[in-house]
């Protein structure tokens, strides 16, 4: 995949919404999800992180970090507007943590990301996920 070099791969305000459509669903999973943070591409580095959208003028990226029941479980995600993203994560039961790249063509690749690895934080003994849960 060919890759620009710009902020314009990506629409990160649809993937916050993308994010924030999931969030009444983990939590009822009993996982925390800490607010979004968003960092601007226009500023010196390093650049500070944001929790609210209106301080960041040109985003670079939005993070999102996600723990599970125990301090063990967690997934830290990382979307940059240049057509990628970081996901690191430690499912349920794992003794490791995994790190993906992932590229993208468009911010609603987020969601099938972002449901696969958030589903690894639920514990073997959780019901499984359902579509519309």
């Amino acid at each position: 995949m060919e890759r620009r070099i710009d902020l314009s791969n990506l629409d990160l305000d649809r993937a916050a919404v993308l994010i924030a459509e999931r969030v009444p669903v983990w939590s009822a999973w009993g996982l925390t999800v800490r607010p979004p943070t968003w960092m601007d591409n226009d500023v010196e580095w390093p650049a500070p992180l944001h929790e609210d959208r209106r301080e960041t003028r040109r985003p670079m990226s939005v993070g999102l970090a996600i723990e599970g029941r125990t301090e063990f479980v967690f997934a830290q995600f990382v979307l940059y507007a240049g057509g990628w993203a970081d996901a690191d994560y430690l499912p349920a039961g794992a003794e490791d943590p995994v790190c993906e790249y992932v590229e993208m063509e468009d911010a609603e690749e987020l969601g099938p990301l972002l449901d696969r690895v958030v589903a690894q934080l639920r514990s073997s003994d959780d019901s499984p996920p359902s579509q519309n849960s």
